[in-house]
């Protein structure tokens, strides 16, 4: 098995069936390449296509009788090829992209609240105002000690 990850909802499988959309096999399955890059990418709006790679929602062409990925057909983790019965329809596409789209939102919102927490730094006073500022008030208060007596 190449991955472990659901195409449509992105969750974990097991034993190559996911609990919510029954079963698929290996090569069907998202990676965690896969899972990445879905965290990139937009997803919404999401134009369905009327098959599409299960693993990056992508074009598929074909290839005598099997379909072969597109988008990701280049790379050393080849999608495909698929049967026809192996690629998505339209209705899954529409709610992986959904998936996605959460997984993406949830993956970015984290990067920010990293940034911004790493953004937060402790700045010391400058050494050399604060001895101005100290000695400042040293004179002043000797100042009014004078004038009170």
């Amino acid at each position: 098995m190449r991955g472990h990850l659901c195409p449509v909802c992105i969750r974990p499988v097991r034993e190559g069936r996911c609990t919510e959309h029954g079963p698929w096999k290996g090569h069907q399955l998202l990676s965690h390449r896969d899972r990445r890059r879905a965290e990139r990418e937009r997803w919404q709006p999401f134009e369905p296509l009327p098959h599409a790679c299960p693993r990056c929602l992508g074009e598929v062409a074909d290839t005598r009788g099997r379909f072969g990925c597109l988008d990701h057909g280049h790379d050393h983790e080849h999608h495909g090829p698929f049967r026809v019965d192996e690629l998505l329809l339209p209705s899954a596409q529409r709610e992986s992209a959904m998936a996605r789209h959460r997984l993406a939102r949830r993956s970015q919102a984290r990067r920010r609240e990293s940034a911004s927490l790493s953004a937060i730094s402790v700045r010391l006073p400058d050494p050399g105002r604060s001895a101005r500022v100290v000695i400042s008030a040293s004179i002043v208060a000797g100042t009014l000690a004078f004038l009170a007596r």
